[in-house]
């Protein structure tokens, strides 16, 4: 197989997440891990996949191999399979960096991995053993898509860092002549002022002989799919094989929330050609809503005039919890504990002229339908609708394109998972919702592959525990061996 491996250190990585939940009971350490993968292709070579997994140095076993000398030793194995098929593969020692001392560890240690694969989806999986402790965590998958048709302009994934230095010595992951050090968990904390991002172009030429074309590049909401104010950019470029956007902006007054970072190609008419977006979050508690972007909204004459209870008024704006961007959120929280008639209209009205902004009531009328039809179906004697973990999904993201229901599955709880075969920039995602009492049809969400929701690579335990009870395999157990009748796991993996 076409591997090449690269190894790299990471002084501070501020937040990591456990994307690899298995609990290694040594010592009471918890490895914990995040996964980032990009993929590019460069004219004339074959289309790859580059793999970045951070470890927090906190959450490895240490042992000492030379006096007064310590490391963590990680074994990570990498398949990428089309069906039964092994389209790629390798298994790496990751050594972390020697320590004196392991009472005071911090910061995380890398692995970076390149993989050579022709277009195609594939199914990656990534299992993790902790080799001092000999606990293996529970296998990650990911469906990995790589897309880049010869002689078509296209964009590569986008590369989010920390730092970068003109490589002296290329190695497998070098770009453009450079070495990067990846921001692995796109977390930006109220300390961070800057958004380091790298990303390739291709074939422009193919759109013309000479000449330019335009690099737009923004951030957006991803609650509302909003451009955020004063966060958006173009470049103009040489038409050219491959280019290059290697970028800061500064997000020091970008107020907390979910965004997407996008980057378009447009062609001389200013057409959109292709696009790529790339998550991240952002913790600013320091900007606020700013109310003078209320203070200037004229309500008069709109739908919002004529809705003059202060009940309903703050229902209203209660029901827009699941499609509120945070620092909205917030401040919604706060208004509806006043009695201001007024700001709440403008409040309201001005939400939807932002993502409705052709026909702000439609936008209102559609979602407040949206509402009724979900405090109908999923109401429980605790809650309304739209406050349920059900409701909030189909809000938040809309009807699944599949919703496949076992209320009467032997040995196990009532279950649905949903699945949406297109969210944005994801592909096939999914929702598993239990219930521990079906006659009070309350769901509860416990898990999903979707970026920002809860991820418990466990839920197959939980939904099989009502009779068998915990595995005796011990906790790192992830999927069920399957009994008479039970099929979570299929409908999960092959959804119908």
């Amino acid at each position: 197989m076409n591997t090449s491996i690269t190894k790299k250190t990471i002084a501070t990585l501020l937040v990591l997440l456990v994307a690899f939940s298995g609990q290694a009971q040594v010592k009471s350490k918890r490895l914990k891990s995040y996964l980032s993968t990009t993929t590019y292709c460069a004219p004339g070579v074959s289309p790859f996949v580059e793999n970045a997994i951070a470890f927090d140095c906190h959450s490895a076993v240490y042992k000492q191999f030379e006096p007064g000398k310590f490391k963590s030793t990680i074994e990570v194995q990498t398949i990428f399979r089309q069906g039964e098929k092994i389209c790629n593969y390798s298994k790496i020692a990751l050594d972390s960096p020697i320590v004196s001392d392991t009472a005071n560890l911090d910061g995380a240690f890398i692995d970076q991995q390149r993989f050579t694969l022709p277009n195609g989806e594939y199914e990656m999986e990534i299992s993790v053993t902790d080799m001092n402790s000999g606990e293996t965590l529970p296998t990650v998958k990911v469906t990995v898509e790589v897309n880049y048709p010869e002689n078509t302009p296209a964009i590569s994934d986008i590369l989010l860092f920390d730092s970068y230095t003109k490589a002296a010595k290329p190695s497998a992951c070098t770009k453009s002549g450079y070495d990067f050090l990846p921001r692995v968990y796109p977390f930006y904390g109220s300390k961070e002022d800057k958004l380091n991002f790298y990303v390739e172009l291709y074939n422009s030429d193919k759109l013309y002989d000479e000449g330019k074309f335009l690099v737009s590049y923004y951030i957006e909401t991803v609650e509302s799919s909003n451009r955020m104010q004063n966060y958006s950019y173009n470049k103009r470029y040489d038409v050219n094989k491959v280019d290059v956007l290697f970028n800061s902006i500064d997000i020091k007054d970008l107020p907390s929330g979910n965004y997407y970072l996008v980057v378009e190609m447009h062609d001389r008419s200013n057409a959109l050609i292709c696009s790529k977006s790339w998550f991240f979050q952002r913790s600013n508690p320091s900007v606020t809503y700013d109310m003078a972007d209320l203070a200037g909204v004229n309500i008069a004459n709109t739908f919002v005039s004529n809705i003059t209870e202060i009940d309903t008024l703050r229902k209203y704006i209660r029901y827009l919890d699941p499609i509120c961007t945070e620092i909205e959120r917030d401040y919604s929280v706060n208004l509806i504990k006043t009695d201001d008639v007024k700001t709440m209209q403008q409040f309201l009205f001005n939400f939807w002229s932002s993502r409705s902004p052709m026909n702000p009531q439609k936008g209102f009328d559609e979602y407040l339908a949206a509402v009724r039809r979900v405090n109908m179906s999923f109401k429980t004697s605790s809650f309304p609708g739209y406050r349920t973990d059900r409701g909030y999904v189909f809000l938040k993201y809309g009807q699944p394109d599949k919703i496949m229901e076992s209320p009467n599955e032997p040995g196990a709880y009532p279950y649905e998972i949903w699945h949406y075969y297109t969210l944005a920039n994801q592909r096939n995602k999914r929702f598993v919702f239990m219930s521990r009492d079906s006659a009070a049809n309350d769901y509860q969400l416990i898990h999903s592959d979707v970026v920002g929701e809860v991820n418990n690579p466990r839920w197959q335990m939980e939904i099989y525990s009502r009779y068998f009870g915990q595995p005796s395999e011990g906790i790192d157990q992830t999927e069920f061996q399957n009994s008479w009748g039970s099929h979570a796991g299929d409908l999960y993996n092959n959804p119908r």
